[in-house]
């Protein structure tokens, strides 16, 4: 059982960010995701990439070049700012 096995069989959805890396583009996009989760009743729990170790491998392993801030579920990365925003477009969340 890997370490990450933590996050495969967790069917919580976290919103990875990283609120220290000093660029405003994270901390608006990670804004702007927060916003439409609790304007579409979604649970979530935010994860700072800077401070949580497991969910920097995590993010370094599998999110396949994709940037920060990214939704995950049960150990996938399943949406970055970009799909977020057309899924609630489309009445898709």
């Amino acid at each position: 059982m890997t370490e990450l096995s933590v996050y495969d069989n967790d069917p919580t959805l976290y919103l990875f960010t990283s609120l220290t890396a000093g660029s405003s583009h994270i901390v608006t996009a990670t804004s702007r995701i927060e916003t439409i989760l609790r304007a579409n009743k979604i649970p979530f729990k935010g994860v700072d990439t800077a401070t949580d170790d497991l969910a920097r491998k995590l993010y370094s392993r599998r999110a396949s070049g994709k940037k920060l801030p990214l939704l995950v579920k049960e150990g996938y990365v399943i949406a970055d700012l970009e799909q977020v925003e057309e899924w609630n477009e489309y009445d898709e969340l």
